[in-house]
């Protein structure tokens, strides 16, 4: 049987068109859906109408778009959730004792991604950087990737591989934290340090971010307890 007509055939070349969509901001026309899915254009059109039917795709001005039903079912997903039970409470506490943003955040796919955050004083938008670039200039981007990176080659730009190796051979320091000076977004800083998984390998970033020139002198001890409290409750 030609694998386009088995089960997982069919699956894959659903999860295809997809994929083409997740990555296409303004929708795909049927040709184009069929080029970045790789399918023939008959079976990119029975696949999209299907999931049309179903609601995971949209039609509009005979473009393909990702529908309702999967961006529903996609906020449903939840990264690492052992991390995100072990975060919620100490980082709900960063946030009342600095009267700050808190957060924990992963990196997935060059993006950050948020475990958990509380905000504080009604401050409740967590800036997100628009790209890998941007990422890597923020205090949790410099964290995160200083600890997932074992070689200058695959880091973003924006800093130089001898700054990236002076960050790698102090950031497991117990006192370790990264500062952001209004660097990335006018008028806000954040403090971030790591948290680490019981085998050594960072969890996650826990990052205190205020709307002010310069941070109060105590957020890095409290943003280091907070990545502390966070590490033990994941042994």
């Amino acid at each position: 049987m030609p694998a386009a007509c088995t089960g997982r055939g069919v699956l894959e070349g659903a999860f295809a068109v997809l994929e083409a969509l997740a990555d296409a901001d303004g929708g795909l026309g049927l040709t184009a859906l069929a080029g970045a899915s790789g399918l023939a254009k008959t079976s990119a059109y029975r696949l999209a109408e299907q999931l049309v039917a179903l609601g995971a795709v949209q039609r509009a001005n005979h473009r393909y778009h990702i529908g309702a039903r999967l961006g529903r079912i996609g906020r449903r997903w939840q990264p690492e959730p052992v991390l995100r039970r072990a975060a919620q409470a100490p980082v709900h506490t960063l946030a009342v004792q600095s009267r700050a943003m808190a957060s924990l955040r992963i990196l997935h796919e060059d993006r950050l991604w948020v475990i958990c955050s509380t905000a504080a004083n009604g401050h409740a938008h967590l800036p997100t950087p628009a790209d890998r670039e941007s990422t890597a200039r923020t205090a949790t981007g410099r964290v995160l990737y200083a600890t997932r990176a074992g070689t200058d080659g695959g880091l973003p730009g924006g800093w130089t591989p001898r700054e990236w190796r002076q960050l790698r051979g102090c950031i497991r320091d117990v006192h370790a934290t990264v500062v952001d000076h209004q660097e990335v977004f006018p008028g806000i800083c954040c403090v971030s340090a790591p948290v680490w998984w019981p085998n050594g390998s960072c969890a996650g970033a826990v990052t205190a971010l205020l709307q002010t020139a310069k941070p109060p002198p105590n957020l890095r001890d409290l943003v280091v307890c907070a990545a502390r409290r966070i590490g033990a409750r994941l042994r």
